[in-house]
């Protein structure tokens, strides 16, 4: 008699309830790009959590054929263009992400983003996440393009002691519905940005699309990836510090302009 299939919690993405798995949101292979050689320590706010030996950011709720195919194929496409990002640049020295490289990257940031909300903000008011977009990722896996309605920028980051880290601002309607969710993480010395909402709300209007826009000290300093269609510079204009992360996080904290 065949064995029978492990059963589990359904796929966030595929709904299939057959073979979970363990997806590492933060890749594995990251360790050693950043040069790292001893435990990876963990802060909640100040407070310390604890120590792992790699940045062990783990999820459960996904299954076999997700993890290993279209997602991995998403992280074997990914990591040629970010890796080469994550230790910054050289003075001097710059590089172009052309269309398909952002398109990419904005794929893989916004899959890495909202796993990130699940696997560490899930219960919390800020831990919402729109499933319609994770299920638009699964079915269109052989487009590699960030879903509509998604916006992703991306920044450099001067920093040594900061292998990762990750902020959240859910956006609600006047009757307290989540809208909206904003990501800011950030790996080695590359941070990103994400703005993701459910699929049946993917056109914004002109006035949101102006929320969204970097303004100020942002305009220089964050590249918009999702959506694009020229090649952009890398690195930008201006580089963001450890202590501008939690100011950039909160760029997009005080809600969507209401609906006309």
């Amino acid at each position: 008699m065949a064995g029978r299939k492990k059963s589990g919690p359904p796929c966030v993405f595929c709904g299939s309830t057959n073979d979970p798995s363990t997806e590492h949101v933060v890749p594995r292979w990251l360790r050693k790009a950043l040069h790292i050689s001893t435990p990876v320590k963990e802060y909640s706010g100040a407070m310390y959590v604890g120590a792992a030996e790699t940045l062990a950011i783990t999820f459960h709720e996904v299954c076999v054929k997700c993890n290993t195919g279209w997602m991995e194929a998403l992280e074997t496409a990914a990591r040629p263009v970010l890796e080469p990002l994550l230790l910054g640049a050289a003075p001097g020295t710059s590089r172009q992400l052309d269309p398909d490289q952002q398109a990419t990257l904005g794929t893989w940031a916004v899959k890495t983003s909202l796993l990130l909300v699940l696997s560490k903000f899930r219960g919390q008011p800020h831990g919402w996440v729109p499933a319609s977009t994770l299920q638009w990722l699964y079915e269109h896996q052989d487009r590699r393009i960030p879903p509509p309605g998604t916006r992703v920028w991306m920044g450099g980051l001067n920093t040594s002691d900061r292998p990762a880290s990750v902020q959240v601002a859910c956006l609600y309607d006047a009757d307290r519905k989540p809208i909206g969710v904003c990501v800011t993480f950030s790996i080695g010395c590359v941070v990103f940005q994400v703005f993701a909402c459910e699929q049946a709300d993917a056109i914004l209007s002109p006035d949101n699309e102006a929320w969204l826009a970097p303004a100020g000290r942002y305009a220089t300093a964050l590249l918009r990836i999702t959506p694009s269609s020229s090649a952009v510079q890398w690195p930008p204009g201006a580089v963001f510090g450890d202590a501008d992360l939690k100011g950039l996080a909160g760029r997009l904290r005080q809600g969507l302009p209401s609906k006309v």
